[in-house]
This record gives structure tokens, C-alpha cells and sequence, in this order.
């Protein structure tokens, strides 16, 4: 057309598209991640408890420091059926899954849900136990909330009422003994799990004052127990457990009332309403015991353990007896401190002061003035991406910064596959204050504009790369860049608009060559510099607002020139 030829514009489609980001970038600073609201897979290096060796949910849910970057739970009712070809949350510890459902196979098993969960919930859970954890307690822990329940040899349903205080994703079972001695299964196996639910409780649904439970007959689950007869049921070994069928938490007096008792005089005895025990001494001549249990947590069990048992008096009966008993019941000792007896309306008062705490732009600004988000979208499965690099070298440039923070968008379709290298990433590393997130699952147009909005700076340590869209989108938004100008980076990024990774050539083989043959080139990313450009970054960002702005509109520039 000839230098002559006037031409008005020119197209850019990313950086057109990017404007109204641009201009809300320019015109109110970034939030980094109290702007951001996702609904994926996320996995969080706060939510953990990391050592050199191991790895395991944190107790205790959101602290007033943390910020939950999931999606609330709206309220629907959840059920997940862990079958073969069922959809469900993403499972931790766990081996695959089976028709019936699905083994762990860590002493640390969790189910980590696409949504946060909080308020009052009813939580329904089918488990049973493997051979060593027979009889066993394992606790559930939700954030705060916990109940604590008994594996039988069978699946069985439990139900549990908790208060989660504040918003978690993850449901841990703690107490599990993963190895089996002698199994004839050579897998790493300690609980099996069919199924969990989470619904809000009925309006009428609260936590019972008190049960009555008359062996003789009612139902119940019950191990070292035998069959129901007209006085009640006779105990059959030393520990004796019975199913609660519903939950119960706060102070309660347990009776125990009994028929006959063999084998058990003077015998002192523990007893236990979940994790609370009590000892008392048996004696022949009481037909009843009257125990005190304070600050009980919330559980659907009581069990003893140090009972006698022997053969029965009767030379036609030949089992093994102990204690005969007729009937049980539980009372609450002070109704009014249930742990659910709140009003709607105190409830509805408690949410609310809960949510401006969470929500209030001066409590965030107190206690996270300088925030900083580092943002990477890649596919771990690439080599050419160099994740490796990238999460190292952020962890060694803030290790102490409890401010920092790197957020990875995941690109590769199967997340199962990434566990076990996120996980030894966060041992390895270990110990650091900065915090480490991974997201994984479709971003809405609205959550992705969320990444833009909010990051202070887009991450690539990457060993060559065609056009690098993700790079292109967030400095069209006006991000500057930790990256290299390597390949085709080279054509926008600048010392003007980013802060450079250097690199130098490396051989190695096409990706498509089977015999791997070294007849190419790609780029080696200078690990210090990757440091040192981390550490620059975050020294702009933090100190005069005019230079960290001068690189944001340089970014925007350069892709529109691109």
C-alpha cells in the first residue's frame, strides 16, 4: 500500500478487549487476593500443616489473617457417592476408586470441596474400617468443627450437626493407621469411604437434651455386643462400643443400667462418651451408674474398655458374657449451654459480624498492608513452562514475607496427576511464610477478569515459547512482567515493562522426535536472576507508586504495539 497510505487504526484485538481492566487497573490500585472469588479446585499452602516429612490439612479453617478464595456454599444440599464413574470432591490419600466406593491409603486422608463450607450443617458420612482400625476412633475435622466416630468392620452411616465458625473447603479424617500387618491386600489401606452429604439441618432439627436408648429394643449398631434377648444384651469382650443414633456435644450424665453382671466385680472400667472418659469400678450388688461428661466434642458413640468376660453360668449357653445391659440414656446437664441453643436471630447477628470482619476494607488494610500477588498460568505437563523454577525461586525471594504470594492457574485437565509434585514442592520447601496457591477448573469470563484485575504481576520462566497468550492478556491489562526475553518474549518484553529473567541457549530435542535426539535449541532460565527479579519486583511495588505505574502502562503499550 505504500508509506502514503493513511491508515486511521490498526486492530489489536487482546489489548482492544482488555481496555475496561486497563482503566479500572489506573484508576483503583489491584487487590491482589481480596479481589479475587473462584470457583475451582484450590489448593493453598496456608490450609496445611507442612514439615520436612509430611503433610496434612491445618485444623482450624480461615483465621482472621487468611482470606478463603473459594466460593461459598450456597445452602443446595451435597452428596457425593465415591462409586466408580461418580462425580464427587477431589480425595486426597486415597486409593482409586472401587464400585462400592474408595479406600485410603494415607495416614492423613482428605476430601478437599470445590466450594467453602460454613454455619450450621448436618453431615452425613458412610465409612467403615480395615483390620487395624476395627474399633478405632477417627476424628473428622471441618475448620474448627470436629466429631469424632468409631470404624466398625461394615459400612455405616453417621450423622453429625456441626458449627463450622469459619469457611473451609476441606474435610480431614484424622486417626487413621494406614498399614496393615498380615493383610492379604498389599495396598496401604485404613478406612473405606462410600459416601458424604452436607445439607443445612431441618428448622426443627436440634441437638437432642437427651436419649434413651433400651437394649432390649431399639436398633442399634454395636460391636463386642451380642444379639438383643427380653432383659437387654450381654457383653461379649473387653471393649464394647454403641452407635448413638444421633449426635450429641456439650455436658451430659450418662446411667448405665444393668440386668446382671459375670466377671466383673470390683473391675474398674473406663468409659467413654467420645474422646471424654470416665473410670468407675463395678460392683456386684449396684444394678446402676450415674457419670458425669463435661466439654464433650461431637460424637455418636459411647464404648468401654477393661471389661471381664467369661462363660455364662449356664451349662446350655455356651458363650462368653460379661455385663448384662438393660438400658442406657444420656440427659444433658445444662440445656441452655447446648452448643446450637442460639436463636435465628443471634445466628443471623453472629454471620453477619463474622462477614464484615472478613469483608472490611480496613481490617484487610491493617492486616495486610503491602500485599503482593504474583500470578502464573501454565500447563505443569509442559516442559517448556519450567514451573519448577518458578515456584522455587519465589519461595527463596520471600520465604519470610508472609505477604507474598504466588498464584499458579493450572492448565492441565487431570489435577490428580499433580498432587504428588505440589505436595513434595511444599515439603521440600519447607519451612517459608509466603503462601503458595494452586487453582484448577474453568474460569468464568468474569473470574478470569478477576486474575487481571487483581494480580501486581504476571510470572514466565518459560525455556522458549511461541506467543505466550496468558503473558500477551495480562500486559494488555496493564501487568508488568517477571519474565525472560527469550524466543518470542523478545518481541514486547522490555526493561521498561517488566523485570527480566536472563537465559541463555541449551540443547535439546523436539518434542515430537521419539529418539529424543539433541538437534535444537531452547533457552536455560538463570535461576538467580529469576530471584533476584522476584525480589526488584516487589521492591517496586512496595516503595513510590510512580514507577510501579510507569511499567504498567509500558505493558500496555508494548502488547498494543505488538
Amino acid at each position: 500500500m505504500g508509506a502514503d497510505y493513511h491508515i486511521e487504526s490498526i486492530p489489536a484485538p487482546i489489548w482492544d478487549s482488555y481496555k475496561h481492566i486497563r482503566e479500572a487497573r489506573f484508576t483503583a490500585p489491584p487487590r491482589g487476593l481480596d479481589g479475587l472469588n473462584l470457583d475451582c479446585t484450590i489448593i493453598d499452602s496456608n490450609d496445611y500443616l507442612i514439615s520436612n516429612t509430611a503433610i496434612r490439612p491445618r485444623p482450624g479453617g480461615v483465621t482472621s489473617s487468611k482470606r478463603l478464595l473459594s466460593e461459598l456454599w450456597n445452602g443446595e444440599p451435597l452428596v457425593y457417592r465415591f462409586a466408580a464413574g461418580e462425580s464427587g470432591p477431589t480425595l486426597i490419600g486415597f486409593n482409586e476408586v472401587e464400585s462400592w466406593g474408595v479406600w485410603s491409603r494415607s495416614g492423613y486422608p482428605w476430601a478437599l470441596f470445590d466450594c467453602a463450607i460454613e454455619g450450621e450443617i448436618e453431615l452425613s458420612i458412610r465409612i467403615r474400617g480395615y483390620m487395624q482400625n476395627i474399633g478405632k476412633r477417627l476424628r473428622l475435622e471441618m475448620g474448627c468443627a470436629s466429631a469424632d466416630l468409631l470404624l466398625s468392620e461394615k459400612l455405616q452411616t453417621h450423622v453429625f450437626r456441626l458449627n463450622i465458625e469459619q469457611p473451609t473447603n476441606v474435610l480431614a479424617f484424622v486417626g487413621v493407621v494406614e498399614r496393615a500387618v498380615g493383610a492379604s491386600d498389599p495396598r496401604d489401606i485404613g478406612l473405606g469411604l462410600a459416601e458424604i452429604g452436607i445439607r443445612r439441618p431441618d428448622a426443627l432439627s436440634l441437638e437432642p437434651d437427651s436419649l434413651e436408648l433400651e437394649m432390649s429394643r431399639d436398633d442399634l449398631v454395636c460391636e463386642g455386643i451380642h444379639d438383643r434377648e427380653e432383659p437387654g444384651c450381654w457383653t461379649s469382650s473387653s471393649h464394647v462400643s454403641i452407635q448413638l443414633p444421633t449426635s450429641v456435644a456439650g455436658d451430659f450424665r450418662l446411667r448405665i443400667d444393668i440386668f446382671y453382671m459375670l466377671h466383673n466385680h470390683e473391675r474398674q472400667v473406663e468409659i467413654c462418651l467420645g474422646e471424654v472418659c470416665q473410670s468407675v469400678t463395678l460392683e456386684n450388688n449396684r444394678t446402676s451408674y450415674e457419670l458425669d461428661f463435661t466439654g464433650v466434642p461431637t460424637t455418636d458413640f459411647i464404648c468401654m474398655t477393661g471389661l471381664g468376660f467369661g462363660p455364662s453360668e449356664h451349662v446350655d449357653d455356651p458363650r462368653m458374657l460379661g455385663l448384662g445391659l438393660s438400658s442406657l440414656s444420656l440427659r444433658r446437664i445444662h440445656p441452655w449451654k447446648s452448643p446450637f441453643a442460639l436463636t435465628d436471630r443471634t445466628r443471623a447477628a453472629l454471620a453477619t459480624l463474622r462477614r464484615w470482619f472478613r469483608e472490611s476494607s480496613l481490617i484487610n488494610a491493617l492486616r495486610n498492608p503491602r500485599g503482593i500477588l504474583y500470578t502464573a498460568i501454565l500447563n505443569p505437563k509442559d516442559g517448556r513452562k519450567n514451573w519448577e523454577d518458578i515456584i522455587s525461586g519465589f519461595v527463596y525471594a520471600f520465604r519470610d514475607d508472609r505477604d507474598a504470594t504466588l498464584l499458579i492457574k493450572i492448565t492441565y485437565h487431570e489435577l490428580a496427576e499433580l498432587y504428588e509434585d505440589i505436595f513434595m514442592y511444599l515439603i521440600e520447601l519447607h519451612p517459608f511464610k509466603c503462601r503458595l496457591i494452586f487453582i484448577h477448573g474453568f474460569l468464568s469470563g468474569e473470574q478470569y477478569e478477576q486474575l487481571l484485575l487483581h494480580s501486581h504481576f504476571i510470572v514466565n520462566a518459560s525455556r522458549g515459547e511461541g506467543q505466550c497468550l496468558p503473558l500477551m492478556e495480562f500486559m494488555s491489562a496493564g501487568v508488568p512482567a517477571v519474565a525472560p526475553r527469550n524466543s518470542a518474549m523478545g518481541e514486547y518484553i522490555h526493561g521498561s515493562n517488566a523485570f527480566i529473567v536472563e537465559s541463555s541457549p541449551e540443547p535439546t530435542f523436539w518434542p515430537q522426535d521419539p529418539r529424543q535426539v539433541y538437534r535444537t535449541l531452547w533457552e536455560r532460565i538463570d535461576w538467580e536472576s529469576l530471584v533476584t527479579a522476584f525480589s526488584a519486583s516487589a521492591r517496586a511495588y512496595r516503595g513510590p507508586k510512580g514507577p510501579y505505574l510507569k511499567m504498567a502502562e509500558a505493558a500496555a503499550q508494548a502488547q498494543q504495539q505488538y
